[in-house]
């Protein structure tokens, strides 16, 4: 098993994705259960809600966002993003992450506090289920189309796979095999980004 460190370094957006795959979807989602599981939450909330997407189903959720964001992007941004959301019926399924609104107000916090321990609780699942799925030595990247509850932009994917009013989404994770491999990632200093004081 990869160490911790190697795990992080291996982690990349991936976005050209294919099927090729040495674990099943069962084991695949088997992983993700565990992970989600075990993530940490503020006060043990547990506040976060995944839903994974295979075949039919990836198909489905990927053509709606495709049909709602030709309404929305354009220029450079269509043609950036929309090679995205067509990649991604390439791959083995897509993890969507939603927050219960219904749970996340029983948390003894509001406001600020409750939004920031929100983004918090359903970081950390994104965070730890991206790991796994690069330890499985699948590659995946983090989208968030059709985010917006308030304004209904999710509506329309509650209601295709039948999810309860109270779910937010907050983000996607398409995911498959790693067809094309990405560059040297560049990185800003390392004392700008960690200060130590004692």
């Amino acid at each position: 098993m990869s160490t911790f460190v190697e795990l992080v370094e291996k982690r990349r957006s991936i976005y050209a994705l294919g099927t090729d795959s040495q674990y099943s979807k069962k084991e695949i989602e088997k992983r993700i259960r565990e992970v989600v599981k075990q993530v940490p939450t503020a006060f043990n909330s547990q506040t976060t809600r995944v839903v994974v997407l295979f075949d039919e189903a990836n198909d489905k959720f990927w053509d709606h966002i495709y049909d709602v964001q030709k309404d929305v992007l354009e220029g450079e941004i269509w043609d950036m993003m929309s090679g995205i959301m067509t990649g991604a019926k390439n791959g083995i399924g897509t993890v969507l992450f939603f927050e219960d609104k219904d749970a996340v107000k029983e948390m003894p916090a509001q406001g600020i506090r409750e939004e920031a321990y929100k983004q918090n609780n359903n970081a950390n699942a994104q965070y730890g289920v991206w790991l796994a799925l690069t330890e499985m030595d699948l590659g995946a990247s983090l989208q968030h189309f059709n985010v917006g509850y308030e304004q209904g932009f999710d509506k329309g994917t509650k209601q295709m796979f039948n999810l309860p009013e109270s779910y937010e989404m907050l983000a996607q994770m398409p995911f498959g095999s790693i067809e094309q491999e990405v560059g040297e990632k560049e990185h800003i200093d390392a004392d700008v980004q960690v200060k130590v004081f004692a």
